[in-house]
């Protein structure tokens, strides 16, 4: 029995564990179509397909799956177009060091005489000479696949370098008549392939580290992804705890130490640095802004986690000491025996610093979160983020894109918080939200962002998969008719220029503001906009209740004070 490259395909992706292929199908899609009603027929089980509307949603369903299962999935697109408008998601994933397996057709390669050739006037278009040229340096490794009796091999020779760290995305490319060719499956060969183990660190480095830690008298943490996963969350609480070091949050992909801890000390490491004589820098690709704060030129740096160095970023000159690759939970763990052992360690240093900075660090905290409670004449940014935090409670999802402030919230459980990618390609937060929804159905899951992040998400495509799935979230508009983040880099840029003076800066404005919550109703979602203050934190609590109850999408269009 004959079987056609389309179903080695399909099983391939069964074997290597992927559960969900999330895909936007095109004229070279017509043999999986075919392998997918036949797989009743031969008894087959295929990867469920899900319809995305527009691929860059399909790359941030894929990437939310894998961020609360740490199982990656897979992803197929139509040809070059398709490819092109993955791109977006694929920058972000390949930043976040997101493993997926990112596949597409190709147009057919031959005008006629084949099964599959061409057969419509865009597959002259669509050819390219060199179609993975558009996403070569984001993806960690690409093929095209050129023999069916490739096909089994190719997609675990995929998964397993996707797997291995750094994670990232893979591309596979598949011409239309090579995936209708038939094969004897018995001269197929579908090899086990593991992913490579993670590195380990070397004594020598955690020796010099323990070494600098030790003899520190103000020493300091900076991180953006330690929470990757819930050992990571843990072991940097405990490390932190132990010896007394203050931990700051800078531009965070996830939520990394409790908002509680007594060794957070918040957001950004500005008010540190200078003080600082040792600084840990625990998988943060940006540490500090040079141009504006940074540490002491005596100071000395630890980088630490899987891809200390950011090898993936064309230019990156922050101070690096000792550079540990390793899982963030293993060299915490291990740094923390040999401080344990260490000579100079001095605990009557450590309890004096725990003393003195607990405190001072719980009043900031206290002060903060207080002000951020506090309802204004008109809805503030800090207010509509706090009492999403409040309606969300402690086992909320929240998926982050250019909306809530993670200063005004309090977190405290591992994998509640999912911020912006370092790549800032903007529309992903709803897809992800999704894609975090389809593997934890009986999570409360939400998505913050604002107006401008919500135009990019493709509203109108997230919310129809969210109700023809079933996949109910909230999804927060933090509406300030405007793209905030433009105009506050130009400010950073030019401080006391024309933009800090004017109430009109360019390139600026969304108003009028489409009626999104009108687009949600249109979709079969609920919707509702809220401007006053005291009406804020009824409105958000009846949204969870109709997601959690009722089981609907929920948009909630909140018109936030400009700035």
């Amino acid at each position: 029995m004959s079987v056609t490259a389309a179903q080695l395909y399909l099983e391939a992706l069964k074997a290597g564990g992927v559960d969900y292929v999330f895909t936007n199908a095109g004229t070279d899609f017509a043999p999986i179509l075919e392998a997918l009603l036949g797989q009743r027929q031969a008894a087959q089980t295929f990867p469920e397909f899900i319809i995305c509307p527009h691929e860059n949603m399909a790359i941030a369903m894929a990437q939310g799956f894998y961020m609360v299962t740490g199982r990656p999935q897979a992803a197929m697109v139509h040809v070059n177009v398709g490819v092109a408008n993955a791109m977006c998601g694929l920058l972000n994933a390949a930043r976040d060091n997101i493993p997926i397996l990112f596949a597409s057709g190709r147009t057919p390669l031959t005008e006629q005489g084949h099964l599959g050739s061409r057969d419509n006037f865009i597959h002259w278009g669509q050819e390219m000479f060199d179609q993975a040229s558009m996403i070569r340096e984001v993806v960690k490794w690409d093929y095209e696949l050129r023999k069916p009796e490739q096909t089994s091999t190719a997609v675990a020779r995929a998964l397993s370098i996707a797997k291995s760290e750094p994670c990232g995305p893979v591309y596979l490319s598949l011409p239309r008549e090579l995936l209708a060719e038939t094969i004897n499956p018995k001269i197929t060969h579908a090899p086990e392939l593991s992913n490579a183990s993670a590195p380990y660190p070397s004594p020598d480095s955690i020796d010099a580290a323990a070494t600098l830690i030790a003899a520190a008298k103000s020493p300091l943490i900076i991180t953006s992804r330690a929470g990757r996963t819930a050992e990571g969350v843990h072991a940097l609480s405990r490390f932190a705890d132990k010896f007394a070091i203050p931990v700051v949050e800078f531009a965070a992909d996830y939520m990394c130490l409790a908002s509680d801890h007594p060794m957070h000390a918040g957001f950004s490491p500005a008010p540190y640095l200078q003080d600082a004589d040792v600084i840990i820098v625990a998988d943060a690709p940006v540490p500090w802004h040079p141009a504006h704060f940074k540490p002491q030129e005596d100071c000395p740096v630890i980088q630490m986690g899987t891809d200390p160095l950011c090898e993936q970023l064309p230019f990156r000159g922050f101070r690096s000491d000792i550079a540990i690759r390793a899982d963030i939970p293993i060299i915490f763990e291990t740094l923390e025996h040999a401080l344990r052992e260490h000579e100079q360690l001095n605990h009557s240093q450590i309890e004096a610093r725990r003393s003195e900075i607990a405190p001072q660090l719980a009043s900031q905290r206290s002060a903060r979160l207080q002000k951020a409670s506090l309802p204004g004449e008109t809805i503030t940014h800090e207010y509509a983020s706090h009492c999403l935090n409040q309606a969300l409670g402690p086992d909320g999802v929240l998926v982050n894109e250019r909306g809530a402030l993670r200063e005004a919230m309090t977190l405290t459980q591992p994998g509640a918080f999912f911020g912006p990618t370092i790549a800032g390609g903007l529309g992903a937060s709803i897809g992800i939200a999704l894609g975090i929804k389809l593997a934890s159905p009986n999570r409360m899951v939400a998505a913050a962002l604002g107006d401008g992040s919500c135009i990019f998400n493709n509203p109108v495509a997230c919310l129809q998969v969210a109700v023809a799935r079933g996949l109910p979230l909230l999804i927060v508009v933090f509406n300030n008719c405007a793209w905030h983040s433009v105009k506050a880099s130009t400010m950073r840029v030019y401080p006391d220029g024309l933009t800090a003076h004017s109430e009109h800066s360019p390139l600026t404005s969304l108003a009028p503001s489409p009626d999104y919550a009108g687009i949600a109703r249109a979709c079969g979602a609920q919707g509702v906009r809220v401007s006053d203050p005291a009406a804020l934190k009824a409105a958000l609590g009846e949204a969870v209740n109709s997601v959690q109850d009722q089981k609907k999408t929920v948009l909630v269009d909140v018109i936030i004070e400009q700035s």
